[in-house]
């Protein structure tokens, strides 16, 4: 760090008026940021069918499905849906359920013989066949119903692949449905408080709107301390979201079960003792990474439905056992060695997820590539081992 770079840092630091200027904002509790369900898809389906549910304990009643129902009816097909009769329903007859047939949200009513089919989509991308297939099941699960509406949900309101049976619907939409049913009409101060942090998280972190005010604060404090913050954005890396949550909580798992080194909480990468022991850490950190470690096992998301792992080697600051040993690893994976390589490549390895149940795959994918791994990885180095015995060999002839 240079000497201009330390004061930029120190000058930052004492700027405490500038700081104190986002305390309206870091001082705001959020319930679902604390739950760390922000981005989690599952759980916001399960927040949207309890508000749905008429007969829960909110106290919106049947404002909010009355209101996701008007909006539907303006968008159906005339011709196929009868909206007079969509909003002259009882709504209190509606049931509510949660993954009923691998399908998100489910609205029904026996009474009226209706049914609300609502997919959400809030990151993953739409399954080949999906949407076709929740049609043909629900054209048996629900054949009693005289009704069935097709909801595609997501964040913007995109065009669903099949838009002739799937009316597209946005989230600012679903804002617009919940602000209107709370509008006027008193509800425990517990409740507003799940509405009002719902909302916010909605917008921030689906909706992606931005707070104005904020933004021009940041702006002026990013335009005078520039020097300072660039310094602390290159060497921190710091993910809190759900899916990084729970890649590190099952890699602490993995390392408590003596399967795995972890060695970074905000990381998703590890290390393995026996391979520790065979390509051991230098004496500075001047490894092709700037660290001391010439190795890494790390993961990758390379789509919404893939988690992906690799295993990598430097070749930079080698010691002459260090360089004999990483050879020996290029040679038993059957790669070749490229003179002066940073980094080597020598096994990759993908997971698919289901987004059925999401969080649990992604928790179940982490240790089956682990588990892959390691099995690679015996086998990588029982054969490095058997080449280095054999160069020994030679050289003693």
């Amino acid at each position: 760090m240079t000497v201009n770079e330390e004061q930029a840092l120190k000058d930052f630091l004492l700027d405490i008026d500038c700081l104190r200027r986002l305390d309206d904002w870091t001082d705001d509790f959020n319930l679902f940021d604390v739950l760390k369900i922000t981005n989690a898809e599952i759980r916001h389906s399960n927040i949207l069918g309890w508000f749905f549910d008429p007969n829960e304990n909110h106290g919106m009643g049947d404002r909010f499905i009355k209101t996701f129902a008007t909006k539907v009816a303006g968008r159906c097909n005339p011709e196929r849906y009868d909206a007079f009769q969509m909003l002259l329903q009882d709504f209190f007859s509606y049931q509510v359920y949660r993954e009923s047939n691998h399908m998100d949200i489910v609205l029904v009513s026996k009474t009226e013989k209706t049914a609300y089919i609502i997919e959400n989509k809030v990151w993953s991308g739409e399954s080949s066949h999906q949407l076709k297939d929740y049609l043909d099941k629900s054209k048996t699960e629900y054949k009693d119903c005289n009704q069935v509406f097709y909801i595609f949900l997501t964040p913007d309101g995109r065009k669903a692949s099949d838009p002739d049976n799937w009316i597209s619907f946005s989230y600012e939409e679903i804002i617009e449905c919940l602000e209107s049913a709370v509008n006027g009409i008193n509800l425990k101060d517990e409740v507003l408080l799940v509405v009002k942090n719902y909302t916010d998280t909605v917008r921030k972190s689906i909706m992606k709107e931005k707070d104005e005010k904020l933004v021009s604060i940041c702006n002026e404090i990013y335009n005078k301390h520039r020097t300072a913050l660039r310094l602390i954005f290159e060497n921190v890396s710091i993910d809190s979201s759900v899916e990084s949550e729970i890649i590190r909580s099952t890699l602490q798992e993995l390392e408590e079960d003596s399967q795995i080194l972890y060695k970074g909480s905000n990381k998703w990468q590890f290390f393995t003792e026996q391979m520790d022991k065979f390509l051991p850490e230098l004496d500075s950190s001047n490894s092709s990474w700037g660290t001391n470690w010439v190795y890494y096992y790390w993961f990758t998301k390379p789509s919404d439905d893939k988690l992906r792992i690799y295993f990598e080697i430097g070749g930079w600051n080698l010691t002459d056992d260090l360089s004999s040993h990483t050879d020996a690893l290029i040679r038993a994976a059957g790669k070749n060695k490229r003179d002066g390589y940073q980094y080597m490549r020598l096994y990759r390895k993908d997971e698919k997820l289901s987004e059925n149940n999401y969080e649990e795959s992604l928790r179940e994918a982490v240790k089956s590539l682990v588990k892959a791994a390691l099995a690679n990885e015996t086998k990588l180095l029982a054969k490095a081992e058997e080449l280095l015995s054999e160069d020994s060999s030679k050289s003693s002839d």
